[in-house]
């Protein structure tokens, strides 16, 4: 939002409820397992409010689930509950063209062997991967991968 952010929260809630009921808006909580019982209910209160045109999506690791179905106030307004897992072999080497350009000419093998030894069905795992591809081959002046700067990419991974 642009402009100074108002120094008193009615001011900013007032603000943000009048933000949220202009269009439709999709707001993220990305790690909700660790937020606590306050921001739950601040989340349920903007969801609630007539107004706001939103949709929540809570993202979390391992205890997402009982945290979030340990506040029945907001559990009760989840409408889908979903639990991903590593994505096959098989389906990484179908999304990966999709997601980005650069997998698009990339041997099918080498996205298996990449995945075996790095990105494990990961999706933000594979984000990763691809940015620091991309980053390798701008440094580097290439325009295609090969496996010199596919070592040179587990090199910046850090155990992964």
């Amino acid at each position: 939002m642009p402009g100074e952010p108002p120094t008193r929260p009615i001011e900013f809630d007032t603000l943000l409820k009048e933000t949220l009921s202009q269009t439709f808006r999709v707001l993220v909580c990305d790690e909700a397992q660790w937020m606590g019982r306050s921001s739950f209910e601040y989340w349920r209160h903007l969801w609630d409010d007539r107004n706001t045109d939103i949709a929540v999506i809570f993202a979390g690791g391992d205890g997402c689930y009982k945290v979030l179905k340990r506040e029945p106030m907001l559990a009760s307004r989840i409408f889908i509950w979903q639990k991903f897992t590593r994505m096959p072999e098989a389906e990484v080497v179908a999304t990966l063209p999709a997601f980005h350009s650069l997998w698009a000419g990339v041997d099918p093998q080498m996205i298996r062997n990449i995945d075996r030894a790095a990105a494990h069905g990961n999706f933000r795992n594979w984000t990763t991967i691809t940015k620091h591809m991309l980053n390798g081959m701008k440094t580097k002046g290439l325009t295609e991968v090969k496996q010199d700067l596919v070592n040179w990419v587990y090199s910046k991974l850090g155990g992964m």
